[in-house]
């Protein structure tokens, strides 16, 4: 498999699943400045209409995870799910790359998650403190 990522390089917000972790929780600001500057196809796979990104990143608000499939490199398809500090707030996100076919992401997906909440219980996060987005609202 061959990846473009590596630990603590830089890949587009709106094709990876890091980036689409930190995307939906950055708040409608950053979005809307993301879409405006173009969302460039990586793959035919990218999702480059601002209407099924914006739904991607609600689906990802709302259930915490990212599915990336085939969108920054063919071949390759994550999951990544987020990490919440102690007042709520999501600062970091984690994934997990496979080879297209070879593992379902949903298989994966129970294992990212724990490993996302358990960072955020290192952070100090409680499932009471609940998700703080950036536009004030409170999950």
């Amino acid at each position: 498999m061959t990846l473009i990522s590596h630990v603590g390089g830089r890949l587009p917000l709106h094709s990876s699943g890091v980036g689409k972790v930190l995307l939906a929780h950055a708040g409608p600001g950053l979005q809307d400045q993301v879409i405006a500057q173009g969302l460039t196809a990586h793959t035919p796979r990218t999702i480059t209409d601002q209407v099924r990104l914006r739904h991607a990143l609600d689906e990802c608000r709302r259930t915490g995870v990212a599915m990336v499939r085939e969108e920054m490199t063919l071949g390759t398809d994550s999951m990544a799910t987020r990490v919440i500090d102690a007042d709520g707030h999501v600062v970091a996100a984690l994934s997990v790359i496979v080879s297209t076919g070879s593992v379902g992401l949903r298989t994966v997906r129970p294992a990212a998650i724990a490993r996302g909440l358990a960072g955020s219980r290192r952070l100090g996060w409680t499932p009471a403190v609940g998700i703080r987005h950036t536009n004030g609202a409170h999950a």
